[in-house]
């Protein structure tokens, strides 16, 4: 039976920007290269891991890097780079595996497209992910990307504002000038929609954005000082 179509992922849900059309390149289906070094893969497909397994029920792996780099040249250049910054590959780039769809067919459609796993129907699940530089997706995680930074930067300002604050209740400076227009809509914010969305389960590389962001939640801003 097939599985679910795909759902508003929580990037397209919090920052309002649907992931557009495919363009049928096929490139995420010619270079794929998970998110972990390939012999924990196939550890965790031999201890009944669904998506490892289903990963590895489709997925063919290339020879060498040398034989992807012929077919999707970007996705390895940039995969490759990547893997060197990450903990998770302690090896760089020699833990990196590429591989190809069994099922994509010459004209770059899928095989089994109403029968393709989760993790297809769904990509790309996060915009922290190496892509094609050809990808209609492109565009779609430069504006998810932007709309973080922003989120971030807005974070780390309140959670200054909150401490300038504290620090004015405990006599240790002046109340912020800012504090009188700024307090009254940080009150506004709801700040239990934000933390979630940034927490990411990427199923392919990820791309080096692997800082740990501060829950806002965190932050109580209608309490009393």
């Amino acid at each position: 039976m097939p599985v679910d179509a795909h759902q508003r992922n929580p990037y397209e849900t919090l920052f309002n920007l649907p992931k557009p059309k495919c363009c049928s390149t096929g490139d995420c289906c010619k270079g794929v290269s998970p998110s972990k070094p390939f012999y924990t893969l196939w550890q965790q497909a031999a201890n009944g891991d669904e998506f490892a397994r289903n990963f590895l029920a489709i997925m063919q792996p290339y020879t060498n890097h040398q034989a992807a780099q012929k077919i999707v040249p970007g996705v390895v250049e940039r995969t490759l780079a990547s893997a060197k910054t990450l903990d998770d590959f302690p090896n760089g780039e020699d833990d990196v595996v590429f591989y190809r769809c069994r099922y994509l067919q010459h004209d770059n459609r899928c095989g089994v497209h109403e029968d393709r796993p989760q993790f297809c129907r769904d990509y790309p699940d996060t915009p922290f992910i190496v892509m094609a530089p050809n990808c209609a997706y492109v565009p779609w995680a430069k504006a998810c990307k932007a709309q973080y930074a922003k989120l971030k930067n807005d974070t780390e300002d309140a959670k200054a504002l909150k401490e300038a604050l504290l620090a004015a209740k405990r006599g240790e400076a002046a109340l912020p000038e800012i504090a009188n227009t700024t307090i009254a809509a940080l009150t506004e914010v709801d700040w239990a929609n934000w933390p979630w969305v940034l927490s990411l389960t990427p199923l392919y590389l990820t791309s080096p954005q692997t800082d740990v962001w501060l829950s806002p939640a965190s932050m109580d801003f209608t309490k009393k000082l």
